[in-house]
């Protein structure tokens, strides 16, 4: 992948695979937690139809493969390769089964037989090794004893039926 594919990207996408969703939309304008500092209030903006992002609290900005340089602090080939291991059809797809899902109000219930709420659970582990999980912990400063005891790392999939 190059730097003008892997820009083709669309960067709303790319952050929701990240583990960001927006916080407010206006137009095409996506508003965010600045996914490169800490903030209480949404600073980082994405114009979909532009496909750029601009952190108004570090007064930088730019393309899919600069906020990945950014991000994970690596230089553009890395970065590339990051962006390279992105699959968008999972992620709309994703996402239109997700908005059904809360459309519907259906969420995972007690029974893990596998089909209420359109979810069927796959598995769950301990302790928690995922990336983003672990992220997710470290910046709600979840102690990793503490999220053993009580969380498990989840595989799902979406039922089809919906």
């Amino acid at each position: 992948m190059n730097c003008a594919e892997a820009n083709q990207i669309d960067l709303v996408d790319y952050l929701y695979s990240l583990g960001y969703q927006s916080q407010k939309i206006r137009g095409n304008d996506y508003w965010y937690l600045s996914p490169l500092r800490e903030e209480k209030e949404a600073s980082f903006k994405v114009n979909r139809n532009k496909n750029v992002w601009y952190d108004h609290g570090l007064g930088k900005g730019g393309n899919i493969v600069e906020f990945t340089v950014q991000f994970f602090n690596c230089n553009v080939s890395e970065a590339l390769q990051k962006i390279s291991s992105f699959h968008p059809q999972k992620i709309a797809l994703h996402s239109l089964k997700r908005e059904a899902l809360f459309t519907q109000q259906n969420f995972l219930s007690n029974s893990f037989d596998g089909n209420e709420g359109g979810i069927k659970i796959l598995g769950a582990k301990q302790p928690i090794k995922d990336f983003f999980l672990c992220r997710y912990l470290k910046k709600r400063r979840i102690h990793e004893s503490v999220a053993n005891k009580y969380c498990s790392e989840i595989s799902f999939e979406l039922n089809q039926n919906l």
